[in-house]
C-alpha cells in the first residue's frame, strides 16, 4: 500500500512538472473569461438604467386646514390644552400634555388662541 501511495506521489509530481505552465494558463484564461462576463453583465446594467426623477409636488394647504384635518383625525376637541391652573400650552403630542388631568384640560383652536388668552408655549414642546 504504501509503495502504491509513494509511486502516486511521484506520478503527480512528474505531471506537475511537465503541465505547470499548461495548467497556468488554463487557470488564466478561465479567470479572465469570467472576469469579462461580469464586467460585461456590469455594463448591460447600466445601460438599462433609466435616471432616478424628482417630482416636487405643491400642495396648497392653508394652516387652519392642516389643523382641520388634524383635530377631525385625532378626536381631539382642540389643537393646544392646557391646565385651568397652569400658565403654558402643550401640543398633544408633547410630554407635559399626559401630566395634566383630564378635567382641569382647557383645549383652544389654535396656539395663537391660547397666546391671546395669556398662555406661553411649554418648554421643550415644539409645535407646527
Amino acid at each position: 500500500m504504501l509503495q502504491r501511495v509513494a509511486r502516486l506521489r511521484e506520478n503527480s509530481k512528474e505531471w506537475w512538472e511537465e503541465s505547470r505552465d499548461s495548467v497556468f494558463w488554463a487557470c488564466t484564461a478561465f479567470l479572465g473569461a469570467v472576469l469579462m462576463a461580469g464586467l460585461l453583465r456590469i455594463a448591460l446594467l447600466w445601460q438599462e438604467r433609466s435616471p432616478i426623477q424628482v417630482e416636487e409636488r405643491q400642495i396648497n394647504l392653508s394652516e387652519t386646514d392642516v389643523r382641520d384635518t388634524y383635530m377631525a383625525a385625532s378626536g381631539l376637541p382642540g389643537l393646544v390644552a392646557t391646565s385651568r391652573n397652569g400658565t403654558r400650552y402643550y401640543y398633544p403630542w408633547c410630554g407635559g400634555f399626559s401630566r395634566v388631568k383630564e378635567a382641569n384640560k382647557v383645549w383652544f383652536p389654535s396656539a395663537q388662541a391660547a397666546e391671546k388668552a395669556g398662555y406661553t408655549i411649554a418648554s421643550g414642546c415644539e409645535g407646527l
